[in-house]
């Protein structure tokens, strides 16, 4: 059934590689959903010449992967595991 932690149970079974890009065709384990995936963002790493955008995208996008995750169920998303915010965390540093 589509659940929250039917949904939860597909997202935790994911292994992060280094450069972020997840696709779950078929999430592994009896109790995941099956159509469930990661939302994507796209950003350029460089923004020099508008470093005002610049860390205003990286403070939007570190406010959803922390303080903002309490509002996820609530929107209908599921939250993040903690493993995959923190990967992403370090990837939003490297915004320049």
């Amino acid at each position: 059934m589509p659940t929250l932690e039917s949904g939860q149970a597909a997202l935790a079974g994911v292994v992060m590689p280094d450069n972020l890009r997840v696709f779950l065709p078929d999430p592994a384990g009896a109790d995941a959903y099956p159509l469930v995936t990661y939302t994507w963002l796209l950003c350029f790493k460089d923004y020099s010449d508008r470093p005002i955008e610049a860390a205003a995208l990286r403070d939007v996008i570190r406010y959803c992967l922390t303080d903002g995750q309490k509002f996820s169920v609530e929107l209908g998303y599921i939250p993040l595991p903690a493993d995959v915010a923190q990967r992403v965390l370090k990837a939003v540093d490297e915004i320049q």
